[in-house]
């Protein structure tokens, strides 16, 4: 059994989904698959930036982040941890970035997998911007620096993709990729099919938990531009770029057009 140590960048809902599981599941990952989970570091903007080398409470991270409380004030751990200085300078063995997608630029996640992978520290993201934007040149460093750079997470969240065109089907050519990769705005046109309004359906879907409260990335096909520059780039060897691809939301369909 080995012990991995852990710095979480990012402890939004997706972080903290990510650190309940961490917490959850720690007696059957290392019964099972002899890893042993340690998260050393959280760093957050808004819910705070602590180190602890000793390993933080997972419970009570997930507590005080429910509660409103930064982490300092919950006393996890030494303060002051800003997410480079996680990615450079802490002893996690492992990085996972967490952050929002940035589609033009990819900071800030860009900035802590460079950082990160530069220090010599695995990485595994569930930040598109980074890796449709700069794919290549991450995985080179990754290689220089003899380290994994995981991104399963990036495309259809938990349905393997990535892996299952790179290591499930190593040595198949796949010359087409057609699917649905964006599940809000597929929920939206159902919904739309049903005899909805568009706002209608983007209100229910806000609602569940769906879109967001600001759901341009989902509605406007930003996040479905992002998932196919990362599939054509990983798993068809393209060399494609964001501009490249042609993009148009679901805003301006009507009830007539869906019923035609």
């Amino acid at each position: 059994m080995r012990t991995y140590r852990i710095g979480i960048i990012g402890f939004g809902v997706v972080g903290q989904g990510i650190g309940r599981l961490l917490h959850e599941k720690r007696p059957l990952l290392t019964q099972k698959y002899g890893f042993d989970p340690l998260v050393v570091a959280i760093s957050d903007p808004i819910k705070g930036q602590v180190y602890n080398s000793q390993g933080i409470d997972l419970g009570k991270a997930l507590a005080a982040a429910r509660e409103g409380k930064r982490l300092e004030d919950a006393g996890l751990g030494e303060p002051g941890w800003d997410s480079l200085k996680v990615a450079r300078e802490s002893e996690a063995d492992i990085i996972l970035e967490i952050t929002p997608t940035n589609l033009e630029t990819g900071k800030p996640g860009l900035d802590h997998i460079r950082a990160a992978l530069e220090a010599g520290k695995h990485v595994a993201t569930t930040n598109k911007g980074p890796i449709a934007l700069a794919y290549r040149e991450l995985k080179d460093l990754a290689e220089r620096k003899g380290v994994q750079l995981r991104f399963e997470g990036t495309v259809l969240s938990g349905t393997p993709a990535i892996n299952l065109a790179t290591r499930d089907l190593a040595g198949s050519e796949i010359r087409a990729i057609r699917g649905i990769v964006n599940g809000t705005t597929n929920y939206i046109l159902t919904q739309m099919e049903q005899g909805m309004t568009y706002e209608e359906a983007l209100k229910e879907a806000q609602a569940k938990g769906y879109a967001e409260a600001k759901p341009d990335a989902d509605v406007e096909g930003w996040d479905a531009l992002a998932k196919i520059v990362i599939l054509a780039n990983v798993v068809m060897d393209a060399d494609l770029k964001v501009s490249d691809v042609e993009r148009v939301g679901i805003t301006g369909i009507m009830p007539d057009m869906v019923e035609e």
